[in-house]
């Protein structure tokens, strides 16, 4: 290994080449599946019906594919650690870790992303061609996948945040890493639920079961007795100061934190 033993381009360049030599076929072999779900299931409705007259008709194949497929794709880096033979030669391998884990990392997130969006795009077109040759009609354009409203921004948020999760959870879990992040990630969830029904009951009490209806560490809804047998909700909700601290740790903390975590635990991965 060259004396920089934390980056070279280089030396990158020739593990690039050979990671892509290696997992072609892979990658290959996942884009055409997913393009192939998101163009058949589509076009076999328009051919024995008229459905997915609109582009919002199309919007839910477009978000499953993003999140299951990313996820799941996601879900594989890292998949070599599972094998004893594969992840000697994976940790062995004359390139740094942080060299292994970018190039995972651009695969993963910006790699996927671009292709899927692009294979989304050649889908449509390609759906919008079997709705003209079967009706002589184009496919209404009707959604907006950013601007209308812009708050769909923030699903591409979450994406991202879930992605980061995956990928720690592919350092952590090397078979099943699928099965075994949505199970952690629901355990962690849950976990959250009952502290914060804990922390408001403390507060609050129990009387009308509002911890039901409240969100957790956001807001509460609390139904206050105004009359005998007569109940009136009464919203609490965190200060505006402490919701914008949650959007940005939302939007610009949480994923780059999880994708450092998960880069260190790559480092101290032994076989």
């Amino acid at each position: 290994m060259q004396p920089n033993n934390f980056f070279a381009l280089r030396r990158w360049q020739f593990y690039l080449q050979k990671h892509f030599t290696d997992s072609f076929r892979f990658y290959l072999m996942a884009l055409l599946t997913v393009f192939g779900l998101m163009t058949a299931i589509p076009i076999f409705f328009i051919l024995t019906s008229s459905a997915f007259g609109r582009l919002s008709n199309l919007a839910p194949f477009y978000y499953i594919g993003l999140f299951f497929g990313g996820l799941l794709f996601t879900s594989w880096s890292f998949n070599e650690l599972g094998h004893k033979e594969k992840g000697v030669d994976f940790l062995m391998l004359p390139a740094s870790k942080f060299e292994k884990f970018i190039t995972i990392f651009l695969v993963s997130t910006i790699g996927f992303f671009l292709l899927y969006h692009l294979s989304f795009y050649t889908s449509y077109k390609i759906i919008d061609s079997a709705r003209v040759a079967k009706y002589g009609q184009h496919i209404v354009n009707d959604y907006s996948f950013l601007d209308d409203p812009k708050e769909k921004i923030y699903i591409y948020y979450a994406y991202m945040a879930l992605q980061a999760v995956f990928l720690l959870g592919a350092t952590y879990y090397h078979k099943y890493s699928f099965i075994k992040t949505v199970l952690s990630l629901f355990i962690f969830i849950l976990g959250l639920y009952i502290i914060n029904a804990i922390f408001i009951l403390f507060l609050f009490g129990n009387e009308g079961d509002f911890w039901k209806s409240s969100m957790p560490f956001v807001m509460v809804n609390k139904l206050e007795m105004t009359a005998p047998n007569s109940w009136h909700p009464t919203l609490y909700v965190i200060p505006e100061w402490l919701q914008k601290s949650y959007l940005f740790a939302a939007k610009f903390l949480i994923a780059p934190t999880l994708w450092t975590i998960a880069y260190f635990r790559l480092q101290d991965k032994e076989i």
